[in-house]
């Protein structure tokens, strides 16, 4: 738990450490690749402290003051880092450093032999190359590695004479600690390299998914937006009362249907129907019943007409039907159908039924619609004229239906 809690403080505070050395544009990708660099050169520079006090403790002063000397140059480098955030200098600079530091200490104490493996932390500059960079660098800076452990190689009996042998106790445990330390700090590196792909893979995938969400939710809203506004063209074009057209749909489809047979030399017919006494039905039973006997009328002339006919609410009491490809026959058929079957229908609490008159017009290719719906009106003006409850179709002289 201890050691968790440490791990979790240390990579907080890294963090805060590294946020100040990135900058706002940085992607995920360029803010781990610096957490990368920033993470091994500190790891290096303390670790280099202990290594260069331990030589000059035994005796070694020259090679005590390498990595000393290097642990000064690191810090100065990321305190310059973390104030001028010029990665690209910091990077190339701790590479070399991680690069040198390892040989020239390998160097000082006589070789391979009395080196202690302390060359393994060189590689660390290929591999964090490797992490944050493409190939080619990364193949620059192993083919660096390379070149030097080849000196090294060529230059090691020399140097095995020329510098003081160190002793086997103390060449045996720099020899663990390199080991040790230094695939515990490859561990660490790597850990924290890919905790942090990780984090900008969870993130991408957060982001992702809540830009779907956001997608589905714009969808959704734009789905209920179409939706609404077609019914609020529906509630534009539907009588309130009846749920049959309004006047404006009226306007609207009648156009069509003239357009219709201008173009293709078809039939239209319409009926215009009007409740026969209905402002003594107001007058005498109230507006709700005047309303329930529209409406019964607006019922059974919509289950009577075909699919492609179409029923309006024309006015107060006034109704109108659009009977696309309908002779003139047909339409007074259709008419007296729902005149019989509306003065059959019984509206409580009326003691007698209520009727309606009918004005059938046939339409011809020089119509208007002002022209069509006058000639209706003048046929219901007719059969209102005849005692009410019949059809009257218009022609030059106005026929009657009884």
């Amino acid at each position: 738990m201890r050691s968790n809690f440490f791990l979790n403080r240390s990579y907080e505070l890294f963090t805060r450490v590294l946020d100040r050395a990135c900058l706002p544009t940085d992607s995920a990708v360029e803010k781990t690749s610096k957490g990368v660099v920033l993470i091994t050169a500190i790891i290096i520079a303390f670790l280099a402290i202990f290594w260069g006090l331990s030589y000059v403790a035994l005796g070694y002063p020259i090679s005590g003051a390498i990595p000393l000397g290097y642990a000064g140059i690191s810090f100065l480098g990321i305190s310059y880092f973390l104030v001028s955030r010029r990665f690209v200098f910091f990077r190339f600079t701790q590479l070399l450093l991680i690069l040198l530091l390892p040989f020239l200490l390998q160097w000082s104490l006589g070789g391979f032999s009395n080196g202690s493996v302390v060359m393994v932390w060189a590689f660390f500059t290929p591999l964090a190359a490797m992490l944050f960079t493409d190939v080619r660098q990364a193949t620059r800076w192993l083919y660096a590695f390379l070149g030097l452990t080849a000196l090294s190689a060529v230059m090691d009996g020399t140097l095995a004479n020329i510098a003081l042998p160190m002793p086997p106790l103390p060449n045996a445990i720099f020899f663990a600690l390199n080991m040790g330390c230094g695939f515990t700090s490859v561990f660490i590196v790597l850990n924290y390299f890919v905790k942090e792909r990780e984090r900008s893979h969870d993130q991408a995938m957060s982001a992702k998914e809540s830009a779907l969400a956001a997608q589905k939710a714009l969808e959704v809203s734009n789905q209920q937006l179409r939706d609404n506004e077609t019914k609020i063209h529906e509630l534009m074009l539907t009588d309130w009362l009846t749920g049959v057209g309004n006047r404006r749909h009226l306007d609207e489809c009648l156009r069509y249907e003239l357009g219709r047979i201008q173009r293709y030399n078809g039939y239209l017919s319409i009926v215009m129907a009007d409740l026969d006494h209905f402002k003594q039905v107001n007058d005498i039973h109230g507006h709700d019943v005047g309303d329930t006997v529209i409406s019964v009328f607006a019922s059974i002339v919509s289950d009577t007409i075909r699919n492609t006919d179409s029923v309006f609410r024309f006015g107060g009491e006034e109704f109108l039907i659009i009977l696309p490809e309908t002779s003139e026959s047909g339409a007074i058929k259709l008419a007296e159908r729902i005149r019989v079957l509306f003065a059959e229908y019984e509206i409580t609490p009326l003691p007698t039924p209520v009727t309606a008159s009918f004005g059938v017009a046939c339409a011809n290719v020089n119509d208007n619609l002002d022209s069509l719906l006058k000639r209706a009106d003048q046929a219901l003006y007719r059969a209102k004229e005849s005692g009410r409850n019949c059809c009257a179709v218009f022609t030059d002289n106005i026929s009657m239906l009884e």
